[in-house]
């Protein structure tokens, strides 16, 4: 019985992991053309680039701020809990790591800080209902705290992580990369929505999607045809 659930489990993660792999190979195709298009040399987009560079600027030349990924890391950790209808007992963040204890185990709740940019939801909230001529200071804080996000995160996975036992090392990283490139696709609908719209964005994420279906059966279906038989 123990044999037949870890080879249920592990058949599982490979078949959720080659669907993410496939829908986060839909989304670059869309996001591909989109960031090419963006207006990158408005005023909007140069704030939103500029801070995004500073970020990486003070990431590797001044100061890491650990701390503060640390208790985003774990705050999300609770916040992922309480969605999945789980209780917080304790949460504890230091420079040296941090612990949020719950009372329940699920890789959502493992690997939500890898892909949920804590803090760049918080200024997207805000930045939801600020007056217009604040808007573009928020939309600066945006990609500063993306970069934040995506350098803290890439981080914190070159150290050990025992996050990502809960899934497998490689089904958690597939998840945290398709993950990442959902919030990606949002933040840049958002940000940008008269490039890509959120709803052409799933429209035509699903269409693609369809598409390497299509490619990858014909692709595959000589090596599956039954060789017709000779007289």
């Amino acid at each position: 019985m123990k044999i037949t659930k870890h080879l249920t489990a592990f058949l599982l993660r490979i078949f959720f992991g080659v669907l993410l792999l496939w829908f986060s190979t839909a989304i670059l195709c869309v996001m591909g053309p989109a960031l090419w298009h963006a207006p990158w040399f408005s005023k909007e987009g140069v704030v939103f680039l500029a801070c995004f560079a500073a970020y990486f600027l003070v990431h590797f030349l001044l100061y890491k701020p650990v701390l503060s990924h640390v208790m985003a890391h774990e705050l999300t950790h609770a916040l992922a809990a309480m969605l999945m209808g789980g209780k917080v007992t304790s949460i504890q963040a230091s420079t040296s790591g941090g612990t949020t204890v719950v009372n329940r185990s699920h890789v959502f709740i493992s690997l939500a800080p890898y892909i949920f940019p804590f803090y760049t939801a918080i200024t997207l909230a805000v930045y939801a209902v600020a007056a217009e001529s604040f808007k573009i200071y928020f939309l600066g804080l945006i990609g500063f705290t993306y970069a934040f996000h995506l350098a803290l995160t890439a981080w914190s996975l070159s150290h050990h992580q025992p996050d990502l036992k809960e899934g497998g090392v490689v089904f958690s990283l597939i998840f945290i990369f398709a993950g990442n490139m959902m919030v990606l696709m949002f933040l840049f609908s958002f940000v940008f929505p008269q490039t890509l719209p959120l709803p052409q964005a799933f429209s035509e994420t699903f269409q693609c999607a369809w598409h390497l279906a299509q490619s990858l059966f014909h692709l595959l279906k000589p090596h599956f045809a039954v060789p017709e038989a000779q007289a």
